[in-house]
């Protein structure tokens, strides 16, 4: 399979793909066995494309996404930038009570430059964990993934790899002949 870096490619194709995706989300969201099995799919999808993509040439989740961080992190930024964590917070985020974690203040990412992070050894859990399909099972972040379908080349082409797939044919196929 061809991957697609091209992120203006990527854009285009997620405007023209919404009702196919969004299909492709109902059946995983109403079949949690379908979605359940794709986890090991999409795991290997992973492990084939991962090589071949590289996060710094692209950068889109760092001016596209909101960024998180959690109170562990801003401890260990804090100590990094050796600024006290009520600075931290005050300069760059906003605290998301509800959740119990800090939502940066400003897109991109004010640590984002040349598509690179500045932060890195000291990034949040979640950008540590992003695109999240090695640390998580893709049954319980396929919505997020659908969510970083525009942005995120790795999200991109798993789906489209997983769209390509014949048990997920045989299921759409199933559906429709329901």
């Amino acid at each position: 399979m061809i991957i697609e870096k091209n992120i203006e490619k990527i854009k285009q194709r997620a405007k023209d793909s919404v009702d196919e995706n969004y299909a492709l989300l109902e059946m995983l969201n109403n079949d949690s066995f379908l979605a359940e099995n794709a986890n090991i799919k999409v795991k290997d999808f992973y492990n084939e494309i991962q090589g071949q993509i590289k996060c710094e040439e692209c950068g889109e989740c760092c001016r596209e996404v909101l960024i998180v961080f959690e109170k562990k992190d801003i401890e260990i930024l804090a100590q990094h930038l050796k600024e006290n964590k009520e600075e931290i917070i005050k300069k760059y985020f906003h605290c998301f009570e509800k959740f119990d974690c800090y939502v940066m203040n400003s897109s991109p990412c004010v640590f984002q430059k040349n598509n690179l992070c500045t932060i890195y050894e000291y990034r949040g859990t979640e950008c540590r964990e992003f695109p999240y399909l090695d640390s998580k099972p893709f049954s319980e972040i396929f919505k997020y993934v659908f969510q970083g379908y525009s942005i995120c080349p790795i999200h991109f082409n798993v789906i489209e790899m997983l769209k390509k797939d014949s048990e997920i044919i045989k299921a759409k196929g199933d559906l429709i002949g329901a």
